[in-house]
């Protein structure tokens, strides 16, 4: 048996009542240490400390990469397509996760892309450029696609403005490619029929975060409004990733405490996997809390709306 293979790749199962949820991982990226790219600016010992407090590595960054599914009778949605081939050492696993779960490639009809980074987007064309889901319609917000075909993409609002700039070429080269698949919806849309869009700027200007709804079951996917549970904790630490710094600690703050006041079930992109909880308050700082589940690659929401209703 080929342990290292089992390890690289996987998958979780959300049955709802007319959809399946999945989540694939793709892998994982790492930076090293947590700055400057997380919570620039601030004092390394204040930001070690808090590592220490949410029993978190004080000396390197790890996340994974989360990608979300759902299966709603004919039509099966991916939302993003992670890493692609730009990281084959730790990333690059969705494909292998989405065979593992029973999907094919070619079985995907439907892809919405949260924003354009390249770990979301990575995954649309292989090595040769070529379609890697050669039967799927792609899905946009307007907001997202014209800053990134603009003639010069402003990200002079980062606290890195250079660092995102290598990242235009890539990102106009794919969106071009499935230029005549992709539609541009607006940041609030209702897509699918099941899938609520809603803005979330500040990462990127048109980065949505997304609610899939069924009955009374529903799970919120926040993508990257934080990549860590130190900017659950610490939300106005922030990160040079976001193209507008300000308003990306504005909208995780706002995310962070309609979450907590609404009990909302939430997952992520990079959260620890498989990135799904809740967020909660105690003295005035939110925390991340895992949901629990017992089977290994199986939540069972249903039962817990049917306790919910009791």
């Amino acid at each position: 048996m080929n342990h290292k293979q089992k390890r690289t790749h996987g998958f979780m199962h959300i049955p709802c009542h007319e959809l399946d949820i999945f989540i694939l991982s793709d892998g994982y990226f790492g930076i090293g240490y947590h700055q400057p790219i997380l919570a620039p600016g601030i004092p390394q010992n204040m930001v070690k400390n808090e590592l220490r407090n949410l029993y978190l590595s004080d000396s390197y960054y790890e996340a994974p990469i989360n990608v979300m599914l759902v299966k709603k009778a004919d039509r099966i949605i991916l939302i993003d397509t992670g890493e692609g081939f730009y990281d084959e050492e730790n990333a690059g696993q969705l494909l292998h996760s989405l065979i593992s779960a029973g999907f094919t490639p070619e079985s995907i009809t439907d892809i919405l892309i949260t924003h354009a980074h390249r770990d979301h987007i990575g995954g649309i064309l292989s090595k040769n450029d070529e379609l890697v889901f050669p039967n799927a319609n792609y899905y946009i917000s307007r907001q997202e696609f014209e800053f990134w075909m603009a003639d010069e993409p402003d990200f002079q609002k980062s606290k890195n403005p250079e660092g995102g700039k290598p990242s235009i070429p890539l990102v106009r080269k794919i969106l071009s490619v499935i230029g005549s698949r992709l539609t541009k919806f607006e940041m609030g849309d209702l897509v699918f029929s099941c899938i609520q869009t809603q803005a979330a700027p500040g990462h990127t200007p048109g980065h949505i975060i997304y609610t899939v709804n069924d009955g009374d079951i529903s799970i919120t996917n926040v993508v990257d409004v934080f990549h860590s549970p130190l900017l659950i904790a610490k939300p106005d630490w922030g990160t040079q990733w976001d193209i507008d710094f300000e308003t990306g600690v504005e909208t995780r703050k706002k995310i962070l405490e309609n979450c907590y006041q609404n009990r909302t079930l939430i997952c992520s992109a990079h959260l620890p996997w498989p990135g799904i909880g809740y967020i909660n308050k105690v003295d005035d700082q939110f925390q991340w809390v895992p949901k629990v589940y017992n089977h290994p690659f199986l939540i069972k929401l249903k039962m817990d709306a049917e306790i919910d209703a009791l």
